[in-house]
């Protein structure tokens, strides 16, 4: 069972990953009865002209479109069997993802406004980042054990 742990941990963050960047392109905004998802939201911000605007906001879409290669990064980062680094990389995206996802999913809902955040997107994305989340939680719990118990203690 200790040598599946990282397995199954693995499998788990690369399944919630998936799942993360799947919800990116469900709808994250709503405009009368167009949606969005999250990648033509933000092309729409840069459209109107807020990204030269707002330094942080061109960051944040920079940012928000290096989710994609960063969460193939880690997928392969496990298939090649650097289990804790690719759990490492994929709770970093977990947190951030999670939280954007978690804040919108929050705001979002309420059908009164002619414009606002649709929540598809924003739940599914942040289900994905608690899957990831725990995933990567277990393989770095399962391979501190292992490591400790090959070495007789601490690692």
């Amino acid at each position: 069972m200790r040598t599946l742990m990282p397995r199954i941990g693995a499998v788990g963050a690369a399944t919630g990953l998936v799942t993360l960047i799947l919800g990116t392109f469900l709808a994250w905004t709503r405009s009368g009865s167009v949606y969005r998802d999250s990648y033509q939201s933000l092309g729409l911000l840069k459209q109107l002209g807020f990204m030269g605007a707002f330094p942080a906001l061109d960051f944040f879409l920079q940012g928000w479109l290096a989710v994609i290669p960063a969460v193939a990064i880690a997928i392969a980062l496990y298939a090649l069997g650097l289990r804790r680094s690719a759990a490492g990389l994929a709770a970093v995206l977990a947190i951030l993802m999670g939280t954007i996802a978690g804040v919108a999913a929050v705001q979002g809902g309420g059908t009164n406004g002619l414009v606002g955040i649709a929540s598809a997107g924003p739940v599914v994305t942040f289900i994905g980042a608690l899957l990831a989340l725990l995933g990567a939680v277990t393989v770095l719990v399962s391979q501190r054990t292992r490591m400790k118990q090959q070495t007789g203690g601490e690692p």
